[in-house]
């Protein structure tokens, strides 16, 4: 049974698999058309710079940094029964997380995908959105959730993310399902807080044109590869 949360108008679900080439991971729709996913695409054109962030990054955390990635796992698991009226039961060790992300969550409204797998074919890439809906009187958004021990600036790649998500939504569903989202919310939980982040139509416009220089990038890297 849906949450009330759920828009009376849901979009449709499309099944994949995933699959990995050269260390690259692909979606695979039901028709068999494949495409990279953002994520492997985020990651097959990372600066040095960005490698080096990183690996400094994971020497920083030790084994915390294993434990913020579990979480993160849990608590989308976690986010996805409950807006989809599931029974839920949390682990100690998401619980601090999860008690301060609730009551926003509860104020999510018009919800109408939620773990969702999109193709933007034309662009040549896949992904697959946290949540599609509103936040309070927000208008329509693409929702991205992160768990993080502290609150800090949203990385560039998180931007990179909403913005090509928004662009595989609006290519995918499109005017039959008047879908036309030009706004993005980046949500963060940490133990103490909720950080929400909007990103304006002007913000997304232009991290949908840094997306496509990704994409052309991660491409012409294949052929190079061939």
């Amino acid at each position: 049974m849906k949450s009330k949360l759920w828009s009376n108008h849901p979009l449709p679900r499309y099944n994949t698999k995933s699959i990995n080439k050269n260390g690259i991971g692909f979606s695979i729709d039901d028709f068999g058309n494949s495409a990279p996913t953002v994520t492997s695409i985020l990651e097959s054109t990372r600066s040095p710079e960005e490698i080096a962030r990183l690996v400094n990054w994971r020497k920083s955390k030790g084994s915390k940094a294993n434990n913020i990635l579990n979480i993160g796992r849990q608590g989308h698991r976690q986010i996805e029964r409950f807006l989809n009226g599931e029974n839920i039961s949390c682990s100690p060790l998401l619980e601090p997380y999860w008690n301060k992300l609730l009551p926003t969550l509860q104020e999510l409204n018009h919800i109408r995908l939620v773990e969702g797998n999109v193709f933007n074919f034309y662009k040549g890439y896949a992904g697959r959105v946290d949540c599609v809906g509103r936040l309070y009187d927000l208008p329509e958004c693409t929702i991205e959730f992160k768990f993080s021990d502290e609150v800090k600036p949203i990385h560039e790649s998180t931007k990179l993310q909403v913005a090509a998500y928004i662009g595989a939504l609006n290519r995918q569903y499109g005017p039959p399902y008047r879908v036309k989202i030009t706004q993005g919310l980046v949500i963060v939980t940490t133990p103490n807080e909720v950080d929400i982040n909007l990103l304006d139509e002007v913000e997304v416009m232009k991290y949908w044109k840094q997306w496509e220089n990704k994409v052309e990038r991660f491409w012409n890297l294949q052929k190079f590869a061939a």
